[in-house]
This record gives structure tokens, C-alpha cells and sequence, in this order.
């Protein structure tokens, strides 16, 4: 027994050696080593067997060594941050082999193509302040315009939407406001076409944005720019086979969040514990009002497009689909956008031709605000409809007669049809010759055309007294068209290490808005054709349908313009560009102004004392200053307009209609003028590894548009048009990027931006001697009996949207008053309060700064984004609040829950800081998970993407209102006055498909 075991031992172990010896004959080693292009080691590189878990990194020579691969045919990847991903196939036999691998430098962050003025440049070239916005860093989700993408990812720039109507638009600030009377919207450049329409550009059709920030930057575009200058590059056909894609979505949309005012049940056990009662009428029902006019809507996106084409001729074809149904019952958008372009290459490449032919078509519904205020104030216990005979008049919707701004908000809701339409067509051609190697002659024709119609309607049992019993419509139509022919040339010249640039061109731009009509009418027998058919109207005698008809606008802008730069080995680089443009909208003495810009950069990195380090891969110093104009204002504001007066005389037997001045000539009147200093240092560690840009500017408007009170006499009106206000901007700006990880399996990416605006209101002085004002006072509030109170103050020394009201001590419970502060320190009760005599400054809308957090995941397969944006510092003045605090009233009109809490009886019947509170916030803006598809051996599919996004997911607030971001435009922002759309949470399902 002993024998055989020990035999069979014997045996069992020699198998076994020998099946380890044939197997490890079949294993293979592999070895090599990681370099850079220069032959330096490049240690901690991911060297993997691709589909396999095998995987190493490089050590500090850039050895590798990969042990125990099954001999065969296998992919071997190398991942490394900074560098180029590097593959090979490679046969392994058994034992020892030997794999080496050179990676290349990352070029996509400094030698980045970004679109300026006139031409393009690579990014290590840009003197001025530029930011660029990709594709995969826009926001995801229910975007109603393209402005929305950039929302939070450019440090400085502020896109703020308040509320979640799908029918508004975004109010967006650079730097901070610069404008008391103009436009502060910056200006758009759709691919070379200066003040096309962004509603043009569906945004799957994006291939970049690109942000100029600085005057420097976009003083080549003079008059228009000072707001800054917004490139949007969209896609464009390419030779090879046809590429077709799809991009689709869908989402659902709630309220996320409501006023909170008491429900039936809490009305009615307030007023019994303090013994109040409600009409019969207004009594007995449960009716959540809010509830009643808002819903869950639906909203869907399709974009398809076609791109192809061979080298000498290529084309690209697009249309999307956009409806977005609003969170409230009759609102919402329908918009159809169409694209085609072709261009063609001739003479050997040397004429290059482009055309381009856009139409946008954008159907909406609109709601009457004045429902959001009046679902929070209605009586909860109040009925929607009464079958009480009284209430026919009013279509059987129950109302309250005589009670001040007290409407059904479902009546008007359903009473009040406002549709639009708004119809955008651009052709544009434009034509490349390249005249001798380096000089290129660029023509650009352009001709846009927008048709803007508007239906309202008034039914004959609308409450308001205008409609009631007879009906009430309006109708507008107007016609506006922008044609611009513009002829530059561009030359460049490269000898050794110095290139040289320049530029020069012409511009000339036609504009004629508001062709069209505005007209009225009243005394319908039906409420069946609305306002499609205003004659049917039966109009009293003395009534004129065409009281505010518009007026035609005709404008041209001339413009001459040039840029020259040099450029010394991408180390040294300088640029100056200037600008005369003249413009028919100002006065005859100001026709014409000049804008100047010059900027230059230090490249410290290509330096020879920064030859032996290793930290910094890029370091670039630049500074800049330039000046830029706005000329956003109507044209004939510099000269004497008629119009008809309120009074009539008798001519002749007949009454006549009186006309007189309207409008006061000012011959001086001028665009303007923003000068800005930029300083600027761009970074990149550990190639690329880490980057980033840090900012300071000062920024300071002078000879600021704005209308001033006029004696009349020696005026013949009292208003007057001028310039001579100024306003300041001063700020930091800081952005950071780290690839904090990568390699074949996972990665992760990260940015952060931050931004630092302080403004200051400079001076309110005219240019016109003895004209100005020291101090004015806006944010008008209206409610009841707040007659004439306004909540903010424009006043030198101080930011736009400084809150200028009473301030607010506390509540006496004993004496139920509550008590206030003169600016002398007195202490005194409501009634004692001259407003606005006794305020004070109170607070600030603007904020101290503002950020945003992107954050990119990618496992394998799967990608995770998720991105917050936030303010830091802003105030919100809750003129809300303040209507739904009156207590002693609430046998009247609801209260909020919040008035409840608070338990302070006296009804406030002036603007006081009471009412201003933090409004600092930090939102979820967006969260997305994709996964995307192996399609490597799918005959259909290129490519292909499965994604859902959150939006608005969650905002962190101690704001008591309904959403922090309320409009921070114009001279009165941060007031919350309760005309409010409530802001929407979104969840979306959406595909990419390539074929």
C-alpha cells in the first residue's frame, strides 16, 4: 500500500510540474519603456492590456514591466495626463518581449483654435481676456435658448433667468451693469455675421462659444461692444462620407417650489382664532389656487442633422424641433429652426465660397402675470365658478367686485388669450480669395428678416372694466430687417521667429425696425374669432384704434476698422486694433467716434530660465486696454419728434386732435464709451494636468445715456435725452481646471470659476450745463396703499440696486406697532415714517461674487456630470412678503404661512428693510448620467449615447420667497414684486445617435 501511494504521489506530482512547465511556456512578460517626444522618461503613465485586467504604471525612468499575458495578439494602451493617448497591437510569444512607446504632448489647450474679431487664433496667442465654451461643457437638460448653455460657466458672466416661463427670455451682464437707460445685452457674432439673432441657433447645432470679455478684446467692433462681444461657431460640412446624427429628448417639468400661504382648513382656523369672518359668498369651498392654473408639462427637443461633402465642395443640412410646455395651464413655446450651408472650394483652393440660408419659426402662448399674485392673495375658501345668476356677467367665474387688485386668478387665466409669433430668416454669403500666400480678401453679405406678430384678446366676461360686457383686442405687426456688407483683408507673414499680422476693413449696416402697425378695437358680440378680426369690433364714438402705433426705425452704421499684431517665437506677442464707426442714431455734432485697443502678453514658459523646471508647462502674462461704445437705443432720439397731446381745438367746426412736441433735440447727443484695463496670467502645471486664468479689470463708463426732468420752457418738452453719467466696474475673476485623474477605465475632471464684480454709480451729471440730478429713486412696489413708494435708489457712490427704504427696528406685541429708525436715530412707529425722506440704505442686490462647479466622471462606459452655480452677498427686497403680511386683512386676502409665524398685526404700508433678506444661494443646476454603446461592430451605428438629466434638482437658501434668482437687470434689480413664474425642476431622457 505504502509503495503504490508513494508511486502514485510520484506520479501525481510530476504531472503537475509538467503542466506548470507547459503552462508557463504559454505565458508571456512584457517590458518596455514610456517617453516623451524629447526621449525623457515619462513616469506614473497607465500601461494596460486593453479588455483585460492587466495593467501597470511607468516608473521614474519610464520602465514598465506587465508579467503573466497569455501569448497571442493584444492591444496595449497607454494613458497619461498631459499627453496624447498611445496605442499599438503587438504579438506576444512566450517568455520575455519588449514594447517601447513615445507620447506626444496634449495640444487641445494651447493650441486651441478660439474665434476673434475678424479672423481666429490659437489660444497661447490671445493677448485679450477670452473664454471658450465646448459642447460637452454646456448645461444639459430643457435649455430654452443658447444663452442658457453658457449660465454659470463663464467667470463674470451673469445669465440670470428668473422663473421658468418658456416664453421669456435671459438678462445677462459682463462685468457687471454699465448702462442706465441702454441695453446691457452683449453682442452676438454667429459665425462672422455681426448682430445676427440667437434665435437662429438651435444648440445641438453648436460646435463652440466663445466669450470676449475685455475692451480689448472687442474694441474691432466699436460701437456695439461694450457689453462684450459672444462668438457662436455652429457646425459646418466636412469632406468625407455623409455623417448623419440625431439628438432627441424628453422631460418632465414640475413646480419646484410655491408660495406658501395658508390652505383652507389654516384660513379658516385663523380667522376664527382671531375672531374674523369672511363674506357668505367667499366661504365654504377648498380651492388651492396655485394648484388650479399650474400643471406637470411636457417638453421635447429633436435635432437632426447632415454633413458631408468632398474636399472642393461641402455641405450641412439641419432642422430641430423644440416644444416646451409650461408648468402653467395655456403657456408654452413651439419652435422650429432649419439650416442649410454649402461651401465650395475654386481655383485650387485659392476662392473659397460660403452660403447659408436660416429660418426660425417660434410659436407661443403667454399668461397674464397678474395671476401668480392673485392665486397667492385669492381666499382659499373662496369658489372658482357660481352658479349665482349675478355671476354671468363674469362667465360664471365667481369675483369680488369693488375690492382693489383682488382677481380670480382662474378667470383670467381663461379669459385672456395672448399668442405670438416670431418669424427669423438670414440668408448670408460670404467669399474668401487668397490674393498671394498670406493675404486673404473676405466679403460677407448678409441679410437678416424678422416678422413679429401679436394676438390679444380680452373676453366680453373679463372682469377688467376695459373688456367687460364688450370684449377687447389687440393686434401687432411688425417687420424688421438688418442687411450689413462688410470687406476686410487679412494678411500674415512668417520669417524665422517673427510673424506679423494685420487686418483692415469696411463695414456698412442698414437697419429698419417696427414696419408695421399696432391696432385696438372693442364692442365684439362674440368672443369666438378673438383678435383675428378687429373691424368686427363696434368701436364708441371717439375711440381711435391706432392711439400707440409704432414708429418706423431706420438707422445705418459705417464703420472703418483695422488690427495689426506681432508675434516673436510665441513668446512675445503684441496686438492694437481701432475702429471708427458712424452712426445716424445721435446727434449731428457726434456722429462719428473712435475706439482704440492695444494689448500684449509674455510668454514666461518659452523663457530660458524656465527651461529646467518641470511645474509650469505653460505660463503667460497679459495685460490689455481698449475702448468700446454701446449705441443700443432707438434711433431719432437726437432730434425733435411730433406727436399727438391730450388736448383737441376746434378748426373750422370740427374738433381736431392737438399735436405738439414729443421729444426734445439734443444735436450733442453720443453713444457710450467704456474703457477697460485688463490684466490677465494664464497657467498650465504639469502638462496640463492643472490650468487655469486669474483676472483683474477696471472697467469705467462714461457719458452714460440717460433722460433728465428739463424746464419748460425755454424746452418745448420736459424731458430730454443726454449724456454725461458714469459708472465703475471693478473686479477679480479666477478659473481653475485639473484632469485629476485618467486612464483607460476612469476619469475624472474638474472646474471651478469664480467671479468678483464691485459697481459704483459715478456721477449723474448731464453734459449739458445746469442739467443733472444728484440722487433717483426706482423699484416702484404699487401695493396697496403703498401708493408712490419706490424700495431702490440710483446714487453716486453706490452700486446699481441699492435698497434705499425705512429702517426696521421690531414689533412691540404690547402697544402691536411695529417700530423704526430715522436716519437720525429716532425711534418712531409706521405713521411716523416720510418716505422717502426718512430712508435709508439698507442693503444691496447685486452680489459679492459669484461661482460655478463643474464636474466631469467618466467609468468605461458610463459619464457623470453634475454641475453647481451659485451667489454669494445679494439681497432680495420681498415685495411678496410684504402683500401677504397684512393679518388684519386676511378676512379679505390670504396670508402666508410664514406672516403667521411671525404673528405681527400691524398691516405694513411702507417699504422697510423688514422686508430685505439674504438671498445667497448655491443650486444643482444640472446632474447628468450617460452611458455610451459599443457600436464598433454595428453597420448602423456610429455612435451612440443613452442619458438622463435633473435639473434644478436642489437649491441650498435662507430666501423665505419662491427662488433666490429673481431679475438682476435694469436700475431696480433684486425686488421680488409678485409677479413671479414659478421656477421648474426638470427630469429628461435623452439620445445622441451618429450613423
Amino acid at each position: 500500500m505504502m509503495n503504490k501511494f508513494t508511486l502514485r504521489s510520484v506520479m501525481t506530482m510530476s504531472f503537475l510540474m509538467l503542466l506548470s512547465t507547459l503552462t508557463f511556456a504559454q505565458t508571456a512578460r512584457l517590458q518596455g519603456r514610456v517617453v516623451d517626444s524629447e526621449g525623457a522618461g515619462v513616469p506614473g503613465a497607465t500601461v494596460q492590456i486593453l479588455g483585460q485586467q492587466i495593467s501597470t504604471s511607468s516608473g521614474a525612468n519610464g520602465e514598465y514591466s506587465l508579467g503573466n499575458i497569455s501569448a497571442g495578439s493584444h492591444r496595449v494602451v497607454v494613458n497619461m495626463m498631459g499627453y496624447e493617448t498611445a496605442e499599438q497591437n503587438v504579438t506576444l510569444t512566450a517568455g520575455d518581449n519588449t514594447l517601447n512607446f513615445t507620447l506626444e504632448t496634449t495640444s487641445s489647450s494651447l493650441d486651441e483654435v478660439v474665434v476673434i474679431g475678424y479672423g481666429t487664433a490659437r489660444k497661447k496667442q490671445i493677448t485679450g481676456s477670452v473664454s471658450s465654451v465646448a459642447p460637452e461643457e454646456f448645461n444639459k437638460g430643457v435649455v430654452i435658448s443658447p444663452d442658457q448653455l453658457l449660465a454659470g460657466k463663464v467667470a463674470g458672466l451673469t445669465v440670470n433667468r428668473s422663473g421658468g416661463d418658456p416664453t421669456s427670455g435671459s438678462n445677462i451682464q459682463l462685468r457687471g451693469p454699465s448702462s442706465l437707460t441702454a441695453s446691457s445685452s452683449p453682442l452676438y457674432v454667429i459665425d462672422g455675421i455681426v448682430g445676427a439673432s440667437i434665435e437662429l441657433v438651435a444648440p445641438d447645432d453648436i460646435v463652440s462659444m466663445d466669450v470676449m470679455k475685455d475692451a480689448s478684446s472687442t474694441a474691432i467692433y466699436g460701437s456695439r461692444a461694450a457689453n462684450g462681444v459672444i462668438f457662436v461657431t455652429t457646425k459646418r460640412g466636412k469632406a468625407g462620407a455623409p455623417v448623419l446624427t440625431y439628438s432627441g429628448w424628453a422631460a418632465s417639468e414640475s413646480v419646484a417650489n410655491r408660495v406658501n400661504v395658508l390652505n383652507a382648513t389654516e384660513h379658516s382656523q385663523f380667522l376664527q382664532d382671531h375672531g374674523l369672518s369672511v363674506a357668505a359668498s367667499e366661504t365654504g369651498h377648498d380651492t388651492d389656487w396655485q394648484k388650479e392654473i399650474t400643471r406637470s408639462g411636457f417638453s421635447h427637443n429633436h435635432n437632426l442633422s447632415l454633413t458631408g461633402g468632398s474636399e472642393g465642395t461641402r455641405y450641412n443640412a439641419s432642422v430641430n424641433y423644440f416644444n416646451n410646455q409650461g408648468i402653467v395651464k395655456r403657456n408654452g413655446v413651439e419652435r422650429i429652426i432649419a439650416r442649410a450651408g454649402v461651401d465650395q472650394n475654386a481655383f485650387d483652393d485659392r476662392l473659397k465660397l460660403a452660403f447659408n440660408l436660416s429660418n426660425s419659426i417660434n410659436n407661443s402662448d403667454h399668461v397674464d402675470y397678474n395671476i401668480f399674485n392673485g392665486a397667492a392673495r385669492y381666499l382659499p375658501t373662496s369658489p372658482i365658478m357660481s352658479d349665482d345668476p349675478s355671476y354671468e356677467q363674469y362667465g360664471g367665474y365667481f369675483q369680488v367686485p369693488g375690492r382693489t387688485n383682488y382677481f380670480n386668478p382662474v378667470a383670467i387665466l381663461n379669459q385672456r388669450d395672448e399668442s405670438r409669433s416670431n418669424n427669423v430668416l438670414m440668408g448670408n454669403f460670404k467669399a474668401d480669395l487668397t490674393i498671394v500666400d498670406g493675404l486673404i480678401w473676405s466679403n460677407v453679405l448678409s441679410y437678416q428678416r424678422t416678422h413679429y406678430d401679436k394676438k390679444y384678446y380680452m373676453h366680453r366676461t373679463d372682469f377688467d372694466s376695459k373688456a367687460l360686457g364688450r370684449g377687447y383686442a389687440d393686434r401687432t405687426n411688425l417687420k424688421h430687417i438688418d442687411k450689413i456688407l462688410e470687406s476686410y483683408l487679412n494678411y500674415s507673414l512668417t520669417k524665422d521667429k517673427h510673424t506679423f499680422d494685420a487686418m483692415a476693413g469696411y463695414s456698412y449696416q442698414r437697419t429698419k425696425n417696427d414696419d408695421g402697425i399696432w391696432a385696438s378695437s372693442v364692442g365684439f358680440l362674440s368672443d369666438d374669432l378673438g383678435s383675428n378680426n378687429l373691424n368686427l369690433g363696434m368701436l364708441p364714438e371717439g375711440y381711435n384704434p391706432f392711439t400707440d402705433s409704432p414708429i418706423l426705425k431706420e438707422s445705418v452704421l459705417i464703420s472703418f476698422f483695422g488690427r495689426v499684431g506681432y508675434n516673436f517665437d510665441d513668446k512675445y506677442l503684441v496686438s492694437a486694433s481701432l475702429r471708427q464707426d458712424g452712426s445716424s442714431k445721435f446727434g449731428i455734432n457726434n456722429r462719428w467716434a473712435t475706439f482704440p485697443s492695444v494689448s500684449a502678453a509674455w510668454r514666461l514658459s518659452s523663457e530660458s530660465f524656465m527651461e529646467d523646471q518641470n511645474l509650469f508647462s505653460d505660463l503667460k502674462l497679459r495685460a490689455g486696454y481698449g475702448v468700446s461704445g454701446n449705441q443700443n437705443i432707438d434711433p431719432y432720439r437726437s432730434i425733435v419728434v411730433f406727436g399727438p397731446q391730450s388736448g383737441q381745438f376746434l378748426y373750422n367746426g370740427t374738433w381736431m386732435s392737438a399735436y405738439g412736441v414729443n421729444q426734445n433735440e439734443n444735436p450733442d447727443l453720443k453713444w457710450e464709451t467704456t474703457s477697460m484695463f485688463n490684466v490677465g496670467l494664464d497657467f498650465e502645471l504639469l502638462r496640463g494636468r492643472f490650468s487655469g486664468t486669474v483676472e483683474y479689470y477696471d472697467k469705467r463708463t462714461r457719458d452714460l445715456l440717460y433722460e433728465y426732468d428739463v424746464p419748460s420752457p425755454p424746452y418745448q418738452h420736459n424731458r430730454l435725452l443726454a449724456n454725461g453719467a458714469s459708472m465703475n466696474n471693478k473686479g477679480v475673476e479666477v478659473v481653475l481646471n485639473a484632469n485629476v485623474y485618467s486612464n483607460a477605465d476612469f476619469s475624472y475632471s474638474t472646474t471651478v470659476n469664480f467671479a468678483r464684480n464691485v459697481n459704483e454709480v459715478g456721477s449723474l451729471e448731464s453734459n449739458i450745463e445746469n442739467i443733472g440730478v444728484s440722487q433717483r429713486y426706482e423699484g416702484s412696489i404699487g401695493l396697496e396703499g403703498w401708493t408712490g413708494q419706490t424700495a431702490s435708489i440710483v446714487l453716486p457712490g453706490q452700486p446699481i440696486g441699492t435698497f434705499y427704504v425705512a429702517k426696521y427696528i421690531g414689533y412691540d406685541e404690547n402697544a402691536g406697532r411695529t417700530i423704526y429708525q430715522k436716519p437720525s436715530g429716532e425711534l418712531v412707529t409706521q405713521d411716523q415714517i416720510s418716505a422717502p425722506d426718512d430712508y435709508q440704505i439698507m442693503g444691496h442686490a447685486l452680489p459679492k461674487f459669484t461661482y460655478g462647479w463643474n464636474n466631469n466622471f467618466r467609468y468605461k462606459s458610463w459619464d457623470l456630470n453634475f454641475f453647481l452655480r451659485g451667489m454669494y452677498g445679494n439681497q432680495i427686497f420681498n415685495a411678496t412678503r410684504a402683500d401677504l403680511s397684512r393679518l388684519q386683512q386676511a378676512n379679505v386676502t390670504n396670508i402666508s404661512k410664514d406672516a403667521v409665524a411671525e404673528g405681527i398685526f400691524e398691516t405694513p404700508l411702507i417699504a422697510s428693510s423688514r422686508f430685505i433678506e439674504d438671498a445667497s444661494f448655491l443650486r444643482l443646476d444640472n446632474a447628468t448620467l450617460g452611458y455610451r454603446f459599443n457600436t464598433s461592430n454595428n453597420r448602423y451605428f456610429k455612435q451612440a449615447r443613452l442619458y438622463v438629466t435633473g435639473q434644478n434638482l436642489f437649491v441650498l437658501t435662507n430666501y423665505s420667497g419662491v427662488d433666490p434668482e429673481v431679475n438682476l437687470g435694469g436700475l431696480d434689480p433684486g425686488i421680488d414684486n409678485r409677479n413671479y413664474y414659478p421656477r421648474t425642476r426638470s427630469f429628461v431622457v435623452g439620445v445622441n445617435l451618429t450613423f
